[in-house]
């Protein structure tokens, strides 16, 4: 049996996303964290003593400079993703980037480039394609068990910005690029409906909804999703949006329809996604992760839960717990890093498991399509 190295891992961000990848990381076997880097000197050093971990850097440059790693995780606001994951690349170190890959579709090519030229692995985080129901979606749809598929239907609807009081950095486009809620969550959407189908959306018509205006920014503290705002409030105008409703066509001729929201009350992390097939149909909800919901005309419906005697025999190393211990969010993004991990440990990309750069690429591309859409209110064709 071959015999893996020790993979030494270097977090940088140390916000709620930095958090999840270090306890992701640390449930993987030969792996360790052993820097974590942020630009705040205080907070890092906390940060570093508080998870044990050994070196700590305020800038990537730092790190590379000082530190021999295997794998860069970069968890920082989108706007750093690509000059981050550029340098890495250059350095020749791999890279684990979180999503969106970048601000633009121009910025991910020439990631794409660099990373082909130092022939290093890459992925971005794109978590759920990792749960294992949704790999068994994908497993009983290329195996037509629920016949030719007719249709998909996904949403991906929060609540977290539901007031004109929510405010923070996602508002602003130097930081996140012209899109909110489609790079944010859309992403997510177009990897998932991609994944379980095996087709590219080839073409989208959008349109993007921004209910206010006008927001009202007060000072935050705390982290994404637990947020606390104080002090006095002061107008500010929006320029991405808080929604969309977005119709597509995969190259395999089936036809999808998407609904994101961030602004509907009562949906905390709600993703869903149906497939209609010509025998039954198949949804997954991530509110309920471990299960898989198989729709039937004729006779009941099915519910199966994540459990080796319930899915593909091949799916079963992606379960950690027995049938009734719900396998979850947290499940499905320590599979995705593992996968990736995988492919570094055996120089070998395993094409199903990973998005890379180049999946990640073609998602900006979509989403800079659906802006265009938008504006042109015309469908626009995404080309590879």
């Amino acid at each position: 049996m071959k015999q893996h190295k020790t993979m030494k891992a270097a977090i940088v961000g140390t916000g709620f996303i930095g958090k999840q990848h270090y306890e992701a990381i640390r449930r993987l076997p030969n792996t360790g964290v052993v820097a974590v880097v942020d630009a705040d000197a205080t907070k890092i050093a906390a940060f570093a003593q508080e998870y044990g971990i050994e070196h700590a850097f305020t800038s990537m440059e730092e790190l590379l400079d000082n530190l021999e790693i295997d794998v860069v995780h970069i968890c920082t606001p989108n706007f750093l993703h690509y000059p981050m994951a550029k340098l890495a690349l250059e350095r020749g170190v791999n890279v684990f980037c979180e999503k969106p890959l970048s601000l633009t579709a121009h910025e991910s090519e020439d990631l794409v480039r660099i990373a082909k030229d130092k022939q290093v692995h890459h992925a971005v985080n794109l978590n759920y394609r990792s749960n294992v129901m949704v790999r068994e979606m994908r497993h009983r749809i290329q195996n037509e068990q629920i016949g030719n598929v007719l249709m998909i239907q996904s949403e991906y609807i929060q609540d977290w910005l539901m007031f004109d009081t929510d405010y923070d950095w996602h508002f602003l486009p130097k930081m996140v690029g012209p899109s909110r809620t489609v790079a944010d969550i859309g992403t997510h959407v177009f990897d998932i409906v991609q994944f379980v189908t095996n087709s590219k959306i080839k073409e989208v018509f959008a349109n993007l909804v921004t209910v206010y205006p006008q927001r009202f920014q007060r000072e935050q503290r705390g982290e994404t999703f637990s947020q606390e705002y104080v002090g006095e409030a002061k107008a500010v105008d929006v320029v991405n949006e808080d929604a969309a409703m977005i119709i597509a066509r995969l190259d395999n001729g089936a036809q999808v329809s998407i609904v994101l929201s961030q602004v509907t009350g009562g949906y905390k992390n709600g993703l869903e996604i149906v497939v209609s097939g010509s025998k039954s149909s198949l949804t997954w909800k991530q509110e309920m992760a471990d299960r898989l919901i198989v729709g039937n005309r004729l006779g009941g419906n099915e519910m199966l839960y994540a459990d080796p005697k319930y899915v593909d025999r091949s799916l079963s190393d992606f379960i950690s717990l027995p049938n009734g211990h719900a396998v979850g969010w947290a499940d499905a993004f320590k599979n995705s890093i593992h996968e990736f991990y995988k492919t570094i440990q055996n120089d070998v990309y395993q094409s199903d498991s990973i998005v890379d750069f180049n999946e990640g690429h073609y998602l900006m591309k979509l989403v800079e399509a659906t802006l265009e859409s938008n504006k042109t209110k015309q469908w626009v064709t995404i080309h590879e």
